[in-house]
């Protein structure tokens, strides 16, 4: 039985000496749930000291005393793999990586420098422009009503997303792009050196309020009209960022036929919490290949 070690940031200890923000802590919670319940593994976890599963089987305490041991190399390689699941925004993602590479051998994660590239906003439509992956610069505005969404360079998620009426305002932490009045939706996969899996497509229901966006739902393990589509698409985005690896999450935008990439999360995401609930398989079955990939049904998951 392979021994496991988890790293959920805001839960595990991410935030010593910090507040925890409680709109941040239930979609950790449900991450959280959905890998330290798995069956066949011997799951444990990083554990703020004070979140109420600090007396769970499994958890590993961290507190101020100790906070340390989130990156003691000899601790982490003593488990057969270890997952770390961090946002990005801050680039909090990139420098825990970052820091950890060198020492830690029991990952499959992008590399620090691709960590980087994807959550650094600017620099990822850069390369997309390059490498002609489809994105909001490559989107024609209509000649009427032009619409566009500020968000922040290195931001995570929905989280302060907003339309404007004009590309005209810059400011060093936040970016511009075109509005697609399309359908979102997400892949979820799994990227090893030789190959990948899709574990699920799903459709995000976005509320807009007063200009402003935010991901109100997840429908995960969809099976879309343009699903056929999707696989040249998911290979011209890994041939362009060819070291993304582990878990990954795609989010698009479809319009017309056309499919737009808005953003690669090169990390666990939430919508891969409900792929046990949708198919009876754990996403930790990916990592060690167990089974087949079954197609199952759709689950939805409300957010706010």
């Amino acid at each position: 039985m392979k021994k496991i070690l988890i790293f959920e940031y805001i839960t595990g200890g991410g935030l010593i000496e910090k507040k925890v923000n409680n709109s941040l802590l239930y979609e950790a919670q449900f991450i959280l749930n959905s890998l330290i319940n798995a069956r066949n593994y011997q799951i444990e976890f990083f554990c703020d000291y004070r979140h109420r599963y600090k007396n769970k089987k499994g958890a590993v305490i961290v507190s101020k005393n100790n906070a340390e041991i989130l990156y003691n190399s000899d601790f982490i390689n003593s488990y057969d793999y270890y997952l770390p699941i961090c946002p990005e925004n801050y680039l909090i993602y990139y420098n825990y990586v970052k820091k950890i590479a060198p020492d830690v051998n029991n990952i499959n994660l992008s590399c620090a420098s691709t960590i980087l590239m994807t959550s650094d906003k600017l620099t990822f439509k850069e390369i997309c422009n390059k490498k002609n992956i489809p994105n909001p610069d490559l989107f024609d505005l209509f000649t009427g009503n032009k619409l566009y969404i500020e968000k922040d360079r290195t931001g995570c998620g929905s989280t302060n997303v907003r339309i404007v009426k004009d590309n005209k305002s810059y400011k060093n932490d936040r970016i511009i792009e075109k509005y697609i009045p399309g359908s979102s939706f997400s892949i979820s996969l799994h990227v090893t050196h030789k190959s990948y899996h899709i574990m699920s497509i799903n459709r995000q229901i976005i509320q807009k309020k007063k200009n402003h966006i935010k991901l109100k739902a997840l429908v995960v393990n969809i099976y879309p009209s343009f699903k056929n589509h999707l696989y040249n698409f998911v290979e011209n985005i890994l041939n362009a960022f060819p070291k993304l690896r582990g878990f990954i999450g795609l989010d698009f935008i479809e319009y017309k036929g056309e499919l737009f990439l808005i953003e690669i999360n090169s990390r666990y995401t939430t919508s891969m919490s409900l792929i046990e609930r949708c198919k009876k398989k754990n996403p930790l079955d990916y990592i060690c290949d167990r089974g087949k990939n079954i197609a199952g049904k759709s689950c939805r998951l409300e957010l706010i």
